[in-house]
């Protein structure tokens, strides 16, 4: 999702991939997915969608929705206004490592980010994190407690999801080098990191 003091920053991100690990493909519906159903990328054949997630938060007046689609080659396609992106490669980041700390732990990037944002500097001062040797800037934060249909996905912190929409907390990152490589990222018991580009159509 991406959020007000962003707009002009990412707006490559949702543009034409450069890598194709993201994937190419010709179906346009991807809203209306449902377990079980396939979804052609160019080169891959069929994918099946293993499970679903929908998704709704209000941020002030706006209600923003969007879908978080499991197939069942691990991938991770997400479907928002903003556009479609395929996460293809996953990071656990258990409790109690020093990535966990840096990432959820005090001063780590997510109380920074949210600090900027409350202040209106988040804009004017960024803030980065190095993840797999590549500098990465906090876009967005935000809490959900989704549907899910379908099977349960393999990824700990997936299926750890609870009621209460603020103990689930996703975020996002976009490379400083290439904003068209971001980063997905899901804390609820443990942190998944989910790397991707956009989907080409």
């Amino acid at each position: 999702m991406k959020l007000p003091w962003d707009k002009g920053k990412d707006d490559r991100r949702n543009g034409p991939p450069k890598d194709p690990l993201a994937g190419q493909s010709d179906d346009l519906n991807l809203e209306d997915l449902e377990p079980a159903d396939a979804i052609s990328f160019w080169g891959e054949g069929h994918r099946i969608v293993k499970s679903i997630f929908e998704c709704s938060e209000g941020i002030g007046e706006r209600a923003y929705t969007w879908r978080w689609i499991f197939l069942d080659d691990g991938s991770l396609i997400e479907h928002s206004g903003d556009g479609q992106w395929r996460y293809t490669e996953h990071q656990i980041v258990p409790q109690g490592s020093a990535l966990y700390s840096d990432l959820a732990g005090p001063g780590g990037l997510l109380e920074q980010f949210e600090a900027r944002v409350r202040n209106d500097s988040v804009g004017d001062d960024p803030v980065w994190m190095e993840l797999r040797g590549q500098r990465y800037r906090a876009t967005s934060t935000g809490h959900v407690s989704p549907k899910r249909k379908g099977d349960q996905p393999q990824l700990g912190p997936w299926a750890q999801f609870v009621r209460k929409a603020e103990n689930n907390i996703y975020f996002s990152l976009v490379q400083g080098d290439d904003e068209e490589a971001g980063v997905l990222g899901l804390w609820t018991s443990h942190i998944c990191l989910s790397f991707g580009r956009p989907i080409g159509l």
